[in-house]
């Protein structure tokens, strides 16, 4: 089932830059037992959504190895995604617009310090299993670094804790792609649509 976490605090961001609240959406599979030894927290990659159930339906659903008549699964949309959590085209407090470009930029940190408050929330104190691939395995060894007790099990797959420079020359060239997109500095919900398919396709061929 799909939910929204509204954070009503501040919260500041690495870059220094300080927000007055924020929201993310995510997905619940399953249900906590008693002693909440059962969570398995799935961290999806850029493009996905917070439902694992249909994007990674060899592992998540009735009768697999993320089971949730054993499991309770939980999985965050990242911010700055368009599937529920704040992103580009949320209302600015400040300024009663959509945020478009002068949405703040979320680091890997800022993410799972968001997701503290929502496991908080949730009075989830140990993860059973944390998991995610490319992006999500970022998220997740990220979080392991800061909380090492929190997590019994991490399965981080396709996936590093720093960039290689043959890594960075590859994002690199898709926010070119972006950029070179003659609509990307317009403020409509559908800047820099075609240089990001571009994009995309540098990404799925590295």
């Amino acid at each position: 089932m799909f939910h929204i976490y509204h954070h009503h605090q501040s919260f500041q961001l690495e870059s220094g830059i300080i927000l007055p609240n924020f929201h993310l959406g995510y997905t619940i599979i399953g249900n906590l037992n008693q002693d909440k030894s059962n969570v398995v927290w799935v961290f999806h990659a850029l493009t996905a959504n917070s439902n694992p159930a249909e994007w990674w339906d060899g592992l998540v659903g009735d009768g697999k190895l993320f089971d949730p008549a054993k499991h309770f699964i939980i999985c965050v949309n990242m911010p700055g995604s368009c599937y529920g959590s704040i992103h580009p085209l949320d209302t600015n407090p400040q300024t009663a617009e959509p945020y478009y470009h002068d949405f703040p930029f979320f680091t890997t940190r800022d993410m799972i310090r968001a997701y503290g408050y929502l496991k908080e929330s949730l009075g989830i104190n140990k993860v059973y299993v944390g998991l995610g691939g490319s992006m999500g395995g970022q998220q997740l060894l990220e979080w392991a670094i800061e909380e090492p007790q929190l997590f019994e099990h991490i399965i981080p797959i396709a996936t590093n804790a720093y960039l290689s420079p043959w890594a960075i020359a590859f994002n690199a060239s898709q926010r070119y792609s972006i950029e070179t997109d003659a609509t990307w500095q317009n403020k409509n919900d559908r800047a820099g649509i075609d240089g990001m398919k571009v994009a995309r396709s540098v990404a799925l061929l590295s």
